[in-house]
């Protein structure tokens, strides 16, 4: 984040802290409930966000060093992210091109994959190797058998592919828009991998993102866990279909007697960057978490959440190591153990037909952005306010 805008930001937080105020919405919100419930939509949802769009799958400390990949299945597709041996990014279906095993599991370091059914090897860079007895298969079709290229690029520390390996090239261009450069800033390619965590509550994705999209429930939910650390006050701008949020740690009043030239907001906030349509880049204190959220392929009722943390050094002391899990437990703990228990309630609520829609109301501007750039997207009919 740029000096001009943490001087910006600071001062607008810093406003908001002494009125007692938030960002705002112009108008309360219905969100209506079919959307978390109905199997049409969620199968609507999946081809039009999930299969022909860009999706941020990782951060680049996940595979730093050339010939390191990682395997990723949470886009309904088995998905090899890789950086070859010149150190390029790429990412590849997951898929022998013989009879269609999985030629890589987990995460490492190799010169090649070879396919545990057959042994057929393909490079790093995807391509077809060798295969035994070779003389039993037509040559002519050996190019063509190597693993299938997903469209992919990397930007600013960020992976990006898009899961239909026909897709066209990716442009970030416009859908990161300004908040591209901010991003940039972090300068996340520099950090280190500390670990990765899955959980797969049972409530919608929209629902899972919800929990990340307000502050109104800190005092409540969170009252013994991190409402102790921040302030209510809120601020949300939009870039584009992405947004970012803000919200101050009470550390903040350090600030004020600060000049813009000397003034370091990041330490006395928490900036959450919504990657349209489901993933988080949160900027907490002094390390960066990426949250990837998506639908479950069997029911609207589940989902997904995966949760890479990242360290801006290597963790080398047992003193770093219980700093860091310290940090990563807390975080860990709000969403495992407070957001997403209450969010099952919720889902299981919605078939009891209490309501047809969800009230968000002005001090929740995110969610009513969120979800009108959904069903606006999706061709819905619109809840009337």
């Amino acid at each position: 984040m740029e000096r001009n805008e943490q001087s910006a930001l600071a001062e607008k937080l810093l406003k908001h802290i002494d009125k007692g105020t938030t960002d705002l919405a112009s108008a309360p919100y219905k969100q209506p409930v079919l959307e978390y419930t109905c199997p049409e939509i969620a199968q609507l949802e999946k081809t039009l966000f999930f299969r022909s769009k860009p999706l941020c799958v990782g951060a680049s400390p996940i595979i730093k060093e050339s010939k390191s990949y990682v395997t990723h299945d949470l886009t309904g597709k088995p998905i090899i992210l890789t950086r070859n041996e010149q150190g390029k990014f790429q990412a590849f279906l997951n898929v022998c091109r013989h009879r269609g095993a999985r030629v890589a599991e987990g995460r490492g370091k190799r010169n090649s994959f070879i396919c545990p059914y057959h042994a057929w090897t393909y490079g790093m860079n995807g391509k077809l190797i060798s295969r035994p007895e070779e003389e039993c298969f037509s040559q002519k079709e050996k190019n063509a058998a190597s693993l299938r290229t997903l469209p992919s690029v990397e930007r600013d520390g960020l992976l990006w592919i898009i899961p239909d390996p026909t897709g066209s090239l990716i442009d970030l261009e416009e859908p990161l828009g300004a908040l591209g450069n901010e991003l940039s800033a972090y300068n996340f390619e520099n950090f280190h991998h500390y670990e990765t965590r899955v959980l797969r509550p049972k409530i919608n994705w929209k629902l899972s993102i919800d929990t990340f999209l307000e502050s109104y429930h800190f005092s409540v939910l969170h009252k013994n866990s991190i409402n102790p650390i921040f302030y209510r006050s809120q601020t949300f701008d939009k870039y584009g279909l992405n947004f970012r949020l803000v919200s101050p740690r009470k550390t903040i009043g350090e600030l004020k007697n600060s000049s813009p030239a000397s003034l370091d907001l990041l330490p006395h906030i928490v900036g959450i960057y919504f990657l349209f349509p489901n993933s988080f880049v949160i900027w907490q204190l002094d390390h960066l978490e990426l949250w990837e959220i998506y639908p479950s392929w069997n029911t609207p009722g589940e989902s997904v959440a995966q949760m890479s943390f990242f360290t801006p050094e290597p963790v080398s002391s047992k003193q770093e190591e219980e700093h860091w899990k310290k940090n990563l437990d807390l975080v860990m703990h709000v969403v495992e153990n407070e957001d997403f228990p209450l969010g099952e309630g919720i889902q299981n609520g919605f078939s009891s037909e209490a309501q047809d829609y969800l009230s968000f109301g002005t001090s929740e501007p995110a969610l009513s952005y969120f979800h009108d750039s959904i069903t606006t997207a999706l061709g819905l009919p619109k809840a009337a306010n």
